[in-house]
């Protein structure tokens, strides 16, 4: 890429000279380079795709995403003063061939090692956990991050583009995963609060929402029920197997300083899950239930127990 821009570069001094032999003699050398790096970006893009088919672990940062930001950086230390040169389009348009056949590459990858047809399946959300997508959002989530956290844009529009898909795949599968393993410990409780408000959203105009205690089901004893199986000793005991799991789940990356900052993002957004789960507690508890009975955990137990 270097000599390419040298090339090009000097290309644009003797345009209107009289080099006429010199002109000749780098288009010439400026073509065949341009052949070579066509054939390589073919080669590497073949690579990439065959890569789907050598993986053998569930998780892991996957080969082609661990070398591309590396390869980036040494192909923008060679274009450093080129931006008004063509070799600057060309590295872009490869840039987004790369980047395209990676992350469908990742996804085939996922969905193969893990069985899973399409993302998102499983009933996720709904109280359920499937093993299969959990291991399906590790690996997308792992290798995202690795892609955020190494990939050095350079004010490159093109790798900006790519980081903020990125970012885009990793918040929708960290909010999957966040979803599946907070269904382990607060399943019942989860599945409660789901009913509970599906039935604040039927109430017909005016109905008080207190009248959705009448159901057997919905009733203040029930609550009261879910309520005694999570007391503050069940919240911190759950928060705690949960942290060994993601610990279990991210904390043996290749890179040790990643994988810590990576657990530390995954047990965050578990805060904030769980965070909003007490929101959600003490909204029906005040709206449909008077307020009683008294919630025992409080939101210091939710935040020590995380840290």
């Amino acid at each position: 890429m270097g000599i390419i821009a040298v090339i090009q570069r000097k290309l644009l001094e003797i345009e209107e000279s009289n080099q006429e032999f010199i002109a000749r003699t780098l288009h010439k050398v400026h073509s065949n380079l341009g052949g070579l790096f066509v054939k390589f970006l073919d080669e590497q893009i073949r690579a990439i795709e065959d890569t789907k088919v050598k993986i053998k672990k569930r998780k892991g940062v996957i080969a082609f995403i661990r070398i591309f930001p590396i390869f980036s950086v040494a192909i923008e230390n060679m274009l450093v003063s080129a931006d008004d040169l063509d070799i600057r389009e060309t590295v872009n348009n490869a840039y987004h061939r790369i980047n395209k056949t990676m992350f469908e590459s990742l996804k085939i990858i996922a969905r193969e090692n893990t069985g899973i047809l399409e993302s998102g399946a499983g009933g996720i959300g709904l109280g359920l956990e499937n093993k299969e997508e959990l291991n399906h959002q590790i690996l997308l989530i792992e290798n995202m991050n690795h892609y955020l956290e190494e990939v050095d844009p350079r004010r490159n529009p093109v790798l900006e583009e790519w980081k903020e898909k990125a970012a885009q795949e990793f918040d929708e599968n960290l909010g999957r995963y966040v979803a599946a393993v907070m269904s382990r410990p607060l399943k019942h409780l989860l599945l409660f609060l789901d009913s509970v408000e599906t039935a604040m959203l039927t109430l017909a105009e005016g109905v008080p929402r207190s009248t959705i205690a009448q159901n057997s089901r919905q009733s203040k004893i029930a609550f009261q029920q879910i309520l005694a199986e999570h007391d503050s000793k069940y919240v911190r005991n759950g928060i705690s197997a949960l942290k060994k799991r993601v610990e279990k789940h991210f904390g043996d990356a290749d890179d040790p300083g990643l994988s810590r900052a990576l657990v530390a993002k995954v047990l965050e957004a578990c805060e904030r899950y769980f965070d909003d789960v007490d929101e959600r507690v003490r909204a029906i508890s005040s709206d449909v239930y008077d307020g009683v009975p008294t919630i025992e955990w409080t939101k210091s137990d939710i935040s020590s127990s995380f840290r």
